[in-house]
């Protein structure tokens, strides 16, 4: 998944984790880079112009005029050269957290009038350009704590440069087309492992990327687990290769754990609403005390597109048996 970020807020992360190491003196740019641009720029030699409609300072090195230009809301791709007024350089894409492109993708926002998103938006693909903006209006009208200060290498009424060269630009429905493509792909990949791993164990259930799949079911008469009810479980969770990422057996004494019969069990409330994965919550709603389950939960109902830990991949299903040692009724 691609996260929305605005310019600006990538920009305050990157001087966080560098304002240690940003260099005092100018730097000394090579020939024809926008590093040497944003230095020029500094020193007065280029002359930059101010759109009427935005405010925003600007100076194109190359400018496709009829070229197609992002709108606020699209995601940009740009490599970005950002210096301070005494031509130090703040950030640079190609050398800290850009991608494998050396770019920093984006979602353009308005924040304020001159701001550098709106200078983006004005550029067509393969242009380059070096854009003005106020540290006063980027940093301070852009800071929810009035107490907050700028840092030592950033200077009010000054302004910041920002190189600027756009690779690609994609709409919102564009990149929402492509999210749901690659989710369908990953998901098709997913239902396939499950085939696979029905079939080489010889279970005949309906493999599917979105509901709770029961593979043994040991049931009891007793009263079914209500909302409010003290439930304690154990549990081993296991990839579908069988290995064991997480079992109740090595909690022994960890919060949230409590030992029935010499056994570490997890003592939890249900409710619909627990903050237990989506799959267990549906297992605990359909058992009673002393049940024991074997359950296969894909991706979709544990822990997603992000996984857990490093044992637990991106879209992994996972299996779980658990087992109702004890059930307590709160009402």
């Amino acid at each position: 998944m691609i996260k929305k970020l605005n310019i600006v807020a990538g920009i305050l992360v990157c001087i966080a984790t560098t304002a240690t190491s940003v260099a005092q003196t100018k730097t000394t740019a090579a020939k024809a880079t926008p590093a040497k641009t944003a230095t020029k720029a500094q020193a007065g030699k280029i002359i930059y112009t101010k759109d009427p409609a935005t405010g925003v300072e600007y100076h194109f090195f190359k400018h496709d005029k009829k070229g197609k230009m992002p709108v606020m809301g699209d995601f940009v791709n740009v490599k970005m050269v950002f210096k301070n007024d005494k031509d130090s350089e703040i950030n640079n894409s190609a050398k800290k957290g850009g991608d494998s492109l050396g770019t920093y993708k984006l979602q353009l926002t308005k924040l304020f009038n001159g701001c550098l998103e709106q200078g983006i938006a004005m550029m067509a693909i393969g242009d380059s350009a070096i854009f003005k903006v106020s540290t006063d209006s980027m940093f301070l009208k852009m800071n929810r704590n009035p107490r907050a200060k700028l840092p030592p290498f950033l200077h009010l009424g000054t302004a910041l440069t920002f190189s600027i060269k756009l690779v690609k630009f994609q709409t919102q429905e564009e990149i929402a087309a492509e999210q749901k493509k690659a989710t369908e792909a990953v998901h098709m990949k997913e239902k396939a492992s499950i085939a696979k791993y029905f079939a080489d164990s010889n279970i005949h259930v309906t493999p599917t990327t979105d509901s709770v799949m029961v593979l043994k079911y040991t049931p009891t008469t007793n009263k079914l687990i209500q909302d409010g009810d003290s439930v304690y479980v154990t549990y081993v969770g296991k990839l579908l290769n069988g290995q064991v990422f997480d079992q109740s057996a090595n909690h022994a004494g960890a919060p949230g754990f409590v030992t029935i019969a010499g056994r570490p069990t997890l003592a939890t409330v249900y409710t619909p609403s627990m903050h237990l994965i989506q799959g267990w919550v549906i297992a605990l709603s359909r058992m009673h005390n002393g049940d024991k389950i074997t359950i296969l939960t894909p991706s979709s109902m544990a822990y997603g597109e992000h996984g857990a830990g490093g044992a637990i991949g991106p879209f992994t299903p996972l299996i779980f048996d658990m087992e109702v040692l004890k059930v307590v009724s709160n009402k």
